[in-house]
C-alpha cells in the first residue's frame, strides 16, 4: 500500500462508499477513476486503512511491454504474499491472475489495480482474462473485493465498465473530482481567501499541485517557483500529463491549443476549422476522450435539448488554462534565467487581469451548487449553465455566464466578476 503523506482532506462522499463497499459480505468489484494527480491511490489507500481491510495492491509500469507488466506484477505479488513466483514463465494475464489465486489461499482480501491502463496496454485482453478469473475463482471467495483503478478515464469507461466482460457487474463506479474552495483552503494549511481564491484560478483543486503550493511561503512565490523556474513542477506538467494520457498525437495537442486561443470556447465547426482538422467521426472521438479526462467540457444553452447543434467546447482544466496563458509563452524567458519575480511582474499587466476576470468565472461555475445556497433556492431544483447566441442575420451574439433554470418557474442571471478595486456600493 503506498505510503502516507499529508493529512487525508476532504473525499467525505468518497470515503463513505469505499468504505460501505470494503464492509459489505459479497465479493464484489469496484472502478475508481480520474485524471492524474488527482488523488485516486491516495483514495483508495485511506478507505483500505480506516476499514483495516488486508489489500493487495499492483501499480501499472507506463509505457511498458505487456511481458514487463506481467513481470513487474509477478515482482509485486512475490513482495507482498511471500510467494516466490518471479521465475515462473507466465505469458498470459490469466496465467498471472491464477497465481494470485493462489497465493491469496481461500483469503478474502481486496484487491487493488492500480494505473489499470498501463497495465492493459491500452488493449481489452487484460479485461477478458481478469473477467474469467474473478468469475470462476477469486468471486468464490466470501469477502473479496477488486478494485480498478485508472487515470485514463476514456478507456476505464470503454474498455472497463461499459465492457462487454464487466458491464452491470461493477457494483461501485467512483469519478474523482477536483476539490472545492473549502477543501483547497485546507490543503494550502488555511490560507487567506484571497490566495486560495488565487491558486484554485492558478491550478484548480488537483491535491498534488495544492500540496506543492503549500510548502511554499506565499502563493505567489510558489507559483513563481514552480511555473517560472527553469526546473519547476508546473513547467515539464503539460508534458506529462497529456502524454500519458494521449501519447505524443497532434490531433489532441491541436484541439487542446486552438481551445487555448479561445477562452470563450467554440463550436465544433469552428473548432475543426481554427484547428485544421476533420470533420468527422474522429474529432467526436477526440473530444469525447479529452472531456472524459477532463480537460475539456461542452456546453449547450440551457434552452436547447441534448442533440443541439449549439455545442460549446471550452478548455476547463484550470492547469491547462494558465500554462497556455502564461507558461508556454515564457518558455524562453524561463530558460534564459535571466529574469527572476516573472510571475510577480506578470500579476501586474492587463493581461493577467484578462485572465484572472475568465477564470472567476469558471470558478463561479465549479461552484454553482454551492452559489444557489448562498442565494437561498438550493432545495429547488434546477439546471444551471452559460446562455450564449451565435451573431446571426446582423443581430449581435448574446453571452450570460451562467443561468439557474429553477423549478419553481423562476430565472436567476448571473455575472461573475473579479476586481482588485470592487465598486462602491
Amino acid at each position: 500500500m503506498p505510503k502516507r503523506s499529508l493529512e487525508f482532506i476532504g473525499r467525505a462522499r468518497e470515503l463513505r462508499v469505499l468504505s460501505e463497499f470494503l464492509a459489505s459480505p459479497p465479493s464484489s468489484v469496484a472502478a475508481v477513476y480520474g485524471r492524474r494527480r488527482i488523488g485516486k491511490t491516495r483514495l483508495i489507500a485511506q478507505a483500505l486503512e480506516l476499514r483495516r481491510h488486508p489489500s493487495v495492491w499492483f501499480e501499472g509500469l507506463e509505457n511498458q511491454s505487456k511481458r514487463e507488466q506481467i513481470r513487474n506484477f509477478l515482482f509485486q505479488l512475490s513482495r507482498q504474499t511471500g510467494t516466490d513466483v518471479t521465475n515462473r514463465k507466465v505469458t498470459a494475464w490469466r496465467e498471472a491472475f491464477v497465481l494470485l489465486c493462489d497465493a491469496l489461499q481461500d483469503r478474502p482480501k481486496c484487491i487493488v489495480l492500480d494505473e489499470f491502463q498501463w497495465m492493459a496496454n491500452y488493449r481489452s485482453e487484460i479485461v477478458s482474462d481478469l473477467k474469467m478469473v474473478w468469475d470462476q475463482y477469486l468471486a468464490a471467495i466470501p469477502g473479496m473485493k477488486l478494485i480498478v483503478c485508472g487515470s485514463i478515464a476514456s478507456f476505464m469507461i470503454k474498455k472497463f465498465v461499459k465492457s462487454s466482460a464487466f458491464y452491470g457487474r461493477t457494483d461501485l463506479i467512483v469519478h474523482l473530482k477536483g476539490f472545492d474552495l473549502t477543501e483547497t483552503r485546507e490543503m494550502l494549511g488555511g490560507r487567506g481567501v484571497d490566495e486560495t481564491t488565487e491558486a484554485y484560478m492558478c491550478v484548480g483543486g488537483i491535491p498534488k499541485y495544492l500540496e506543492l503550493l503549500r510548502g511554499q511561503p506565499s502563493v505567489r512565490l510558489g507559483m513563481d517557483e514552480l511555473a517560472f523556474s527553469q526546473d519547476g513542477y508546473f513547467v515539464g506538467e503539460f508534458d506529462r500529463i497529456f502524454t500519458s494520457h494521449f501519447g505524443r498525437s497532434p490531433e489532441y495537442r491541436l484541439i487542446v491549443e486552438t481551445l487555448a486561443k479561445c477562452p470563450y470556447g467554440l463550436f465544433r465547426a469552428e473548432l475543426a476549422e481554427k484547428a485544421g482538422l476533420d470533420l468527422g467521426g474522429s474529432l467526436s472521438e477526440h473530444l469525447m476522450n479529452l472531456e472524459s479526462a477532463g480537460f475539456i467540457s461542452s456546453w449547450i444553452p440551457l434552452d436547447k435539448g441534448e442533440n443541439s447543434r449549439l455545442i460549446r467546447y471550452h478548455l476547463s482544466d484550470a492547469y491547462l488554462r494558465f500554462y497556455f496563458t502564461f507558461i508556454r509563452p515564457s518558455a524562453r524567458k524561463v530558460q534564459s534565467g535571466i529574469q527572476q519575480g516573472i510571475y510577480v511582474k506578470l500579476s501586474q499587466t492587463g493581461r493577467f487581469n484578462a485572465w484572472r476576470g475568465r477564470a472567476f468565472e469558471y470558478l463561479c461555475i465549479d461552484h454553482a451548487g454551492r452559489i444557489a445556497e448562498i442565494l437561498g433556492f438550493s432545495g429547488i431544483d434546477f439546471v444551471c449553465g452559460p446562455f450564449f447566441r451565435s451573431p446571426k442575420g446582423g443581430q449581435e451574439g448574446v453571452q450570460i455566464d451562467f443561468v439557474f433554470d429553477r423549478a419553481d418557474r423562476v430565472i436567476s442571471l448571473c455575472e461573475a466578476k473579479s476586481s482588485l478595486s470592487p465598486r462602491p456600493q
